[in-house]
């Protein structure tokens, strides 16, 4: 079983994720600024690693095969340089310690929209606009992980509720997904779902509810 190792595990997708790993027998690091954030228990442990720290991302990510992200900042109108400096920071691990495969949660604002319908294309604008610096920052970090030498998946995501889980989602290339927001979990899950999915490697896709 592959060794997969989670960022951004205290966020609400972070937490599906782990949950969703666990059960699936994944071996689970968990890397967090504050080593004593999650409990150990079977498969999972914990080590202290930063996304603006490469030394302590080098150390962290040893022994890994995947690598999965969904770290973010806590406010999106105060995300300074945070996505592009983690996730080039991430890349840079990953390639020292030989890790196979980065799956990397994104925003399906990031997208040019032409897959959407009309009314998701002018909430693409809106929110481009709003979190203008937000949407910035996650085109650097994007064109990191493009340029990198492993394989990797970037994730678009739609809004995200907490709300009930279907074990459900829509996903692909291009998908026309729905400005419906859909739950957590069943984003966590297709993140998990991107660690095995050939069809997916070197590709941005859509996600959202089914």
């Amino acid at each position: 079983m592959k060794n997969l190792a989670i960022i951004g595990s205290t966020g609400s997708t972070g937490k599906e994720l782990v949950r969703l790993a666990l059960e699936s027998n994944y071996y689970v690091t968990v890397v967090e600024r504050s080593s004593n954030s999650i409990p150990v228990q079977g498969n999972l442990k914990v080590v202290k690693g930063d996304v603006t720290d490469l030394e302590s991302l080098v150390s962290s990510l040893r022994n890994i095969d995947v690598v999965i992200s969904c770290f973010g900042p806590a406010k999106h109108k105060e995300v300074g340089n945070l996505m592009s400096l983690g996730a080039t920071n991430i890349v840079k691990a990953c390639e020292l310690n030989s890790v196979k495969r980065f799956v990397f949660m994104s925003g399906f604002v990031q997208s040019d929209g032409e897959e959407f319908s009309l009314l998701t294309r002018l909430a693409i604008k809106v929110f481009r606009i709003y979190y203008k610096d937000s949407y910035k920052d996650k085109v650097i970090a994007e064109a990191a992980i493009e340029k990198s030498k492993m394989e990797w998946v970037i994730v678009r995501a739609s809004g995200l509720a907490h709300s009930q889980p279907t074990g459900l989602y829509k996903a692909g290339v291009k998908e026309g997904i729905s400005f419906n927001l859909m739950s957590y979990a069943d984003c966590a899950l297709c993140l998990l779902d991107a660690v095995e999915e050939t069809r997916w490697t070197n590709q941005i896709i859509n996600v959202g509810k089914y």
